[in-house]
């Protein structure tokens, strides 16, 4: 029996891996080990997420919590190479590109076992997000490399990096489909004409940036009702620029906590469209036929733009986009992996 570990400790980790470890559990000749980091330490932000994916509890948690790039990487390799040399596994399986995917494949190869990497070969092209560095440089000591589109086969091949590649499609696509499947649920907020989502440092770490974005929101706001889930870093910075109580006074703004995968899904299948900076959601609203405003400047997520239903944008920009009729997009498969029995031919 091999021995393979499931790695992951954030939000995005989680939607990828539930599918493949449910296909991976109904094989017996596989050992499944599922460890948790704990990079997210907020509760909506993991454990709810397990629930509504009909993910399974992990066999470990590392419980890592908050900090620097460098602290959570650096402790997430120290506690995780104890477990590698007890293990010893065959193969070690990461996703995404958060700090726990760079520090799961890291501690793997420095100890000699093979890495897996799903979701690779995307990129943005931009060193001054995390998320690229973290994604270069695991695709660069991975021996095996599952692609979410040819796209990223073809980034991928720029790098010189052309063995064991393969494309299985968008992984994090088939947790969607798997929801909606069984979910007949409401929205839990009606009457809200948009979402918005933002934690990224470019958008929330600088107080001018961040009085910017309540300006803009001030205008948005007068022709729809935006929904905010705060996430826990926006939120943070928000207190310390002493800017969530003007925020809460906005009118047609609802501000909630972090909403749970399945509460998030619903509400952004019910809305008229989405202002976010994160990467995931592009897809997710892609597929869903909801026009995308992302707030950055750039994208790994090319194929999103490419479909006409997501736009790269500058806050100057978003009104004058939000004034004209919003149309839903056609909705896109966006490669859902229904070529996944694939994976299991490469083990």
């Amino acid at each position: 029996m091999r021995t393979i570990h499931f790695i992951g400790g954030a939000r995005p980790n989680f939607i990828k891996i539930a599918p493949l470890l449910t296909l991976f559990d109904k094989e017996s000749s596989f050992n499944n080990i599922f460890i948790n980091t704990g990079q997210h330490y907020d509760k909506t932000l993991s454990d709810n997420i397990m629930k509504a994916l009909d993910l399974r509890k992990p066999n470990l948690d590392l419980k890592v919590g908050s900090g620097s790039s460098v602290n959570q990487i650096s402790l997430i390799m120290k506690k995780y190479e104890e477990i590698l040399k007890k293990t010893k596994p065959d193969l070690v399986i990461v996703f995404g590109d958060v700090n726990s995917t760079l520090a799961g494949a890291l501690a793997a190869k420095k100890n000699g076992v093979k890495v897996a990497h799903v979701e690779a070969g995307l990129r943005c092209y931009d060193d001054n997000l995390p998320e690229e560095i973290n994604r270069r440089l695991t695709d660069s000591i991975s021996d095996i490399l599952f692609t979410p589109s040819k796209n990223e086969n073809l980034n991928l091949k720029k790098e010189n990096i052309t063995k064991n590649v393969f494309f299985v499609g968008n992984i994090m696509i088939d947790s969607l489909i798997s929801f909606f499947e069984k979910t007949i649920d409401k929205p839990n907020f009606s009457n809200i004409d948009g979402l918005m989502t933002l934690h990224r440092p470019e958008n929330v770490d600088e107080k001018k940036k961040f009085e910017s974005i309540l300006k803009n929101l001030e205008k948005w706001t007068k022709r729809y009702r935006i929904l905010f889930p705060i996430h826990p870093r926006t939120k943070k910075n928000l207190i310390k620029f002493k800017l969530l109580e003007k925020l809460k006074k906005i009118n047609n703004l609802n501000l909630v906590n972090p909403l749970s995968y399945s509460e998030f899904l619903l509400q952004l299948k019910d809305s008229k469209f989405i202002i976010t900076d994160s990467g995931g959601i592009q897809e997710e609203a892609s597929f869903l036929g909801k026009p995308c405003f992302t707030l950055r400047k750039n994208t790994e997520r090319p194929v999103t733009i490419k479909m006409g239903s997501n736009k790269l944008v500058k806050l100057s920009s978003i009104n004058k986009l939000l004034n004209k009729e919003l149309k839903p997009k056609k909705k896109k498969s966006l490669n859902g992996t229904v070529k996944l029995q694939n994976v299991f031919l490469k083990f």
